[in-house]
């Protein structure tokens, strides 16, 4: 082909906009919505995004993509009742949602897999766990929900939410995720789509519930879980103060031999810690705490956990480079 009037073009295929939600019915007979990104081969992870999101939140987790691929980590997620393009089932609760998850995993040939919640995403976790221990391989909690939530210091009520979502997602000017190119538009679009997917007049009835089962429903006894256990939390965490810590360790019967659990505590951090260390998180699903993120002169590399002290004391930074590049 004559070069000088061609110029081929590299783009074959379509770039994603996001994650593709699919459907499918599972042994409930219910519909199920949800995601499935990453190789068929690659590390399952099961994701349970923060209070009142659809399944599509993961989408905020994509500026970490390039290293997710790389990781090969495959991301499962499966949207919570009355969110998003999920119809509102008063009859579904937290064991019903955990069973239609594992029908789903069995449905995609998924027997082990890694699950990780985020914020409002802790107690489904909790229940998914407790109800197949012996399919969990690692649970990673981020700033994850153990008690009756509230909303920044204030009491919650699900139709403040609804009225607004866009406050709910609002993060403080000094807040990480500002360096993430399009996060805050992106929130914003989640927020609005989480809540009124369905419509204004469907709106609370998802987040009512979900908070209705926060508020009565105590994390089930964990001690059956014994695959390793990881805790991100920032110490100034004001939504998910530190004291919730406390009450997963004791679902968890923390103390226990055998079973390891590992708390990760990011110091003047606050509950965003799940976006500033996702690329943390990814990191221990794959090699389960053995190897920490680390960048050094403006590059990333994957470093032997007990190098991570040495490579900060002379001048490395955790999580990849794009978090320093302004440094």
């Amino acid at each position: 082909m004559n070069s000088s009037t061609h110029i081929e073009v590299r783009q074959a295929g379509f770039d994603p906009l996001g994650p593709v939600v699919r459907s499918s019915e599972v042994t409930s007979g219910r519909t199920v919505h949800f995601i499935d990104e990453g190789h068929p081969t690659g590390m399952p992870l099961i994701f349970l995004g923060g209070a009142g999101t659809s399944v599509r939140a993961f989408r905020l987790m994509e500026f970490a993509r390039s290293l997710r691929e790389q990781l090969d980590v495959r991301i499962i997620s499966v949207e919570r009742n009355g969110l998003g393009q999920t119809p509102f089932n008063p009859a579904v609760g937290f064991k019903e949602y955990a069973d239609d998850v594992w029908s789903l995993l069995d449905h995609l040939s998924i027997g082990r897999a890694s699950i990780v919640a985020i914020s409002g995403g802790g107690p489904y976790a909790a229940h998914l766990a407790a109800s197949y221990p012996e399919r969990v391989r690692s649970l990673h909690l981020a700033c994850a929900y153990a008690e009756p939530i509230t909303a920044k210091g204030i009491d919650f009520e699900p139709a403040q939410v609804a009225a607004d979502p866009v406050s709910w997602w609002t993060f403080a000017a000094g807040s990480s995720v500002h360096k993430i190119p399009g996060f805050v538009d992106s929130a914003i679009e989640e927020a609005t789509r989480g809540v009124f997917a369905q419509g204004r007049d469907a709106a609370s009835d998802g987040l009512r519930q979900a908070f209705e089962l926060y508020a009565r429903t105590p994390l089930p006894d964990l001690g059956s879980v014994d695959s390793p256990v990881f805790m991100y939390w920032g110490t100034e965490d004001t939504v998910v103060p530190e004291k919730h810590i406390e009450r997963w360790q004791r679902s968890l019967h923390a103390n226990r031999p055998g079973r390891e659990v590992v708390k990760r505590m990011y110091t003047g951090q606050g509950h965003d810690v799940q976006y500033r260390h996702w690329d943390q998180i990814l990191t221990d699903v794959v090699y389960l705490g053995s190897m920490v993120l680390v960048s050094i002169s403006g590059r990333t590399y994957l470093v032997d956990a007990r190098k991570e002290r040495s490579l900060l004391d002379s001048g490395g930074h955790l999580g990849i480079a794009a978090w320093h590049a302004d440094l």
